[in-house]
């Protein structure tokens, strides 16, 4: 038996005045968005902002269902929209924010997954900015740091 280890590196910032001008804005722009979130049934408000590469900003927030796998994580269905409608401007930067708790909120397994894709598909990286509705923000330099063995095409034989 060989044990290994996965390690892999962040930043933290204590709050949004540590961020560049146009990470505050993106973080901020997924935490407001969080507020229009339809979660009836959690009651828990996700909201995500994208920043492409030619400088466009979009945002989306989660919407849930009765039916529960029928609703949508903020993050997957804002990136189908925008890989839909941009599929050739590549996405810079991902934040990922909420109204409910004061630390910073990661994604969900799948949407760790659904990033992962994007990234392959436009073989670049993208940065996460993690937040909640105040406090530290965590910066990561590509979504394969919080699945580091993340799925892909080669298991499809």
């Amino acid at each position: 038996m060989k044990k290994e280890k996965i390690s892999f590196e962040y930043e933290t910032f204590e709050g949004l005045n540590e961020l560049t001008t146009n990470n505050q804005l993106l973080v901020t722009r997924a935490n407001e968005i969080s507020k229009t979130a339809y979660a009836p049934y959690s009651k828990f408000h996700v909201g995500a902002a994208v920043e492409l590469e030619d400088g466009q900003i979009f945002a989306s927030s989660n919407q849930e269902n009765a039916s529960y796998p029928v609703g949508t994580c903020a993050e997957r269905g804002l990136l189908a929209y925008v890989n839909a409608n941009y599929p050739h401007i590549k996405v810079k930067k991902l934040a990922v924010s909420t109204i409910n708790i004061n630390f910073p909120l990661p994604p969900c397994g799948m949407c760790r997954q659904y990033i992962l894709e994007i990234e392959k598909k436009q073989n670049d990286n993208i940065q996460l900015f993690l937040s909640g509705n105040e406090g530290q923000i965590i910066k990561l330099d590509s979504a394969k740091d919080l699945l580091p063995l993340h799925f892909t095409e080669d298991f499809l034989g």
